[in-house]
């Protein structure tokens, strides 16, 4: 009797996490193909847990506590360089560098106290010269703009 109520279990779980997650909206992943606008205009805010961040997009090259006092993921795209190196063992290292002038393109996912995905802030030559997804959205409706109006970017 137990290994039937194991199974029925298992069965309603999974049942129950496939229901949820066709209802979750994936956004959209950084790369260099994807435009920054693109990116911002159609990242769904207020829905995508920091489990799903993620699992769509890896984990962030650095975390960091924004001035507003919210949780931070940082991603960079792009601009990185190959350098090899050899170790003192004569054994050769790659790795990628990614320097300023390159071209990277930084995203940073903004979290609410529960852990939601409220704001992404994009910058490309550095700080507070980029845009956020709020003001793309905004733009969009129509609602007006203000450069990072509520997620602690001045």
């Amino acid at each position: 009797m137990k290994p039937v109520l194991n199974v029925l279990l298992t069965l309603t779980m999974v049942a129950a996490t496939a229901a949820l997650a066709g209802q979750q909206t994936m956004p959209p992943s950084f790369s260099e193909q994807n435009e920054p606008e693109t990116v911002l205009r159609a990242y769904p805010l207020g829905i995508t847990t920091k489990q799903a961040a993620f699992s769509h997009h890896g984990k962030a090259l650095r975390t960091l506590i924004l001035p507003n006092g919210k949780e931070g993921w940082v991603y960079e795209v792009g601009g990185k360089q190959a350098q090899t190196y050899q170790h003192p063992t004569r054994e050769k290292h790659t790795v990628y560098e990614a320097g300023p002038g390159n071209g990277v393109r930084t995203y940073t996912l903004v979290f609410d106290d529960k852990g939601v995905v409220i704001g992404v802030l994009y910058n490309e030559k550095g700080r507070h010269d980029g845009l956020t997804a709020l003001q793309v959205q905004r733009k969009v409706r129509g609602d007006g703009t203000r450069k990072g109006e509520g997620l602690g970017v001045k």
